[in-house]
């Protein structure tokens, strides 16, 4: 039997409409206020650093640490007051006070596969659940008119649908868009001649299969997620619209070039386009940064595409006038070893980390939490964790991070409960 998923906003909604014409009490309507102005945003760009940079060599620098921990690499100053960047992100450096900066993030999750779970849903992993990314919990509480799926992933991860099952699951594109090369999503593109009257004829084969096979399976929440999944896929492939939304071709040539050509800016591309044709959440992988070995050329290499990316994402964002809406959220799994080791690599280190904002309300300019002297823990003055970033970003969309879901055995589950909403980002 389906239960019914409540919340606060919920509860003041029916009871508006049932009080509807007679003066609220002074704190009701307070209530009330306070709820219609959480929603900030209605989309998120979430650029996920896959390996999890060092905080160190990025934008936690200690010049003045020691040899054995500070690296190779140069600082140079940004426009937030206090704050060093690392010399091989100029653009953020110079665009800095365009976005809030937070640092001091910790946990306690050393594997890249249970933080990656982590940090996307803003719960401790454990083996008695698998909790859902933020993306899956956005396609529930936001799935638009199913021409576009709401949670994209360019081009792939391991981000879930944990309990809400399958129909939540992400859209990957499996691939980045290459430069100068129409892009073809599989799933989307009409490719080799296939039409939509062709599709539609073997759809009608498809049916027939389909239903001797729900004449033969029990399981009902199986057939439940196919049914989902099966019409998701009917109304984008049919739809010119989804289509469009992918073709990143169209964008002008100097846009594209404002991207650059790497893998990254490419999928940084297809995002704001994504989010300009209605997407509410895509997330960006930008792979590489588990650097155990030469930890200084793979942070050479990769800090670059990030800066640039970044940069070129929001730039555009702005100027579509779609900045104020979208919330921009770049950051990694955990932090890596102020030590650097044998083979001048970093290797994981979740007791420092940080995650970069823009948009979607987030005041700008700000500098939030801190690690202390080494980089080797937060400040006496900073105690932030995965929970409080994931239930502030359900906050920018409207979402409420303490509502109650059902998992498919009945349990209930609060979505994000250790989370507290960083307010002073609003």
């Amino acid at each position: 039997m389906n239960k019914i998923e409540t919340t606060r906003r919920e509860l003041l909604r029916i009871g508006c409409t049932s009080i509807a014409g007679l003066a609220l009490p002074h704190g009701l309507a307070r209530l009330i206020a306070d709820e219609k102005s959480v929603t900030k945003a209605d989309s998120v760009l979430f650029l996920n650093l896959l390996g999890g940079p060092s905080h160190l060599d990025t934008l936690d620098m200690k010049p003045a640490g020691p040899a054995e921990t500070r690296g190779s690499f140069g600082h140079i100053q940004t426009k937030i007051p206090g704050l060093i960047a690392c010399e091989h992100l100029p653009k953020f450096a110079a665009s800095a006070d365009q976005y809030t900066l937070i640092r001091g993030i910790h946990h306690s999750v050393g594997d890249h596969p249970q933080a990656q779970e982590y940090i996307s849903s803003g719960n401790r992993p454990t083996p008695a659940l698998r909790y859902p990314s933020i993306g899956a919990v956005i396609s529930k509480e936001m799935p638009g008119n199913g021409e576009l799926p709401p949670f994209v992933v360019v081009p792939r991860s391991d981000w879930h649908a944990g309990y809400l099952g399958d129909s939540y699951s992400a859209f990957k594109t499996n691939d980045y868009p290459q430069a100068g090369q129409p892009f073809e999503v599989r799933g989307i593109s009409l490719l080799d001649g296939f039409t939509v009257e062709k599709f539609k004829r073997r759809k009608q084969l498809l049916s027939s299969i389909d239903n001797r096979f729900k004449n033969s399976n029990n399981n009902i929440q199986l057939q439940q997620a196919l049914r989902t999944l099966n019409s998701q896929a009917d109304r984008m492939i049919l739809s010119a619209r989804t289509r469009e939304a992918f073709d990143v071709g169209k964008e002008s040539e100097s846009l594209r070039k404002l991207f650059a050509s790497d893998d990254v800016g490419q999928g940084m591309l297809l995002a704001t386009r994504l989010i300009e044709f209605g997407v509410p959440f895509v997330t960006v992988s930008h792979f590489g940064w588990d650097t155990h070995l030469d930890n200084f050329a793979g942070h050479k290499r990769l800090i670059p595409s990030l800066d640039n990316g970044l940069d070129a994402a929001v730039q555009t964002l702005r100027a579509k006038g779609l900045l104020e809406r979208t919330l921009v959220v770049a950051m990694g799994e955990f932090g890596r070893t102020p030590i650097i080791n044998q083979n001048a690599g970093r290797d994981h280190f979740p007791r420092a980390n940080w995650c970069v904002m823009t948009g979607g309300g987030v005041q700008p300019g700000r500098l939030i939490g801190g690690t202390d002297a080494g980089g080797t823990a937060p400040d006496d003055s900073t105690n932030i964790v995965p929970d409080d970033i994931v239930a502030t970003i359900f906050h920018s969309l409207g979402i409420d991070h303490h509502k109650t879901y059902y998992t498919q055995t009945g349990r209930p589950v609060d979505l994000v409960p250790q989370g507290n909403v960083m307010k002073e980002l609003f």
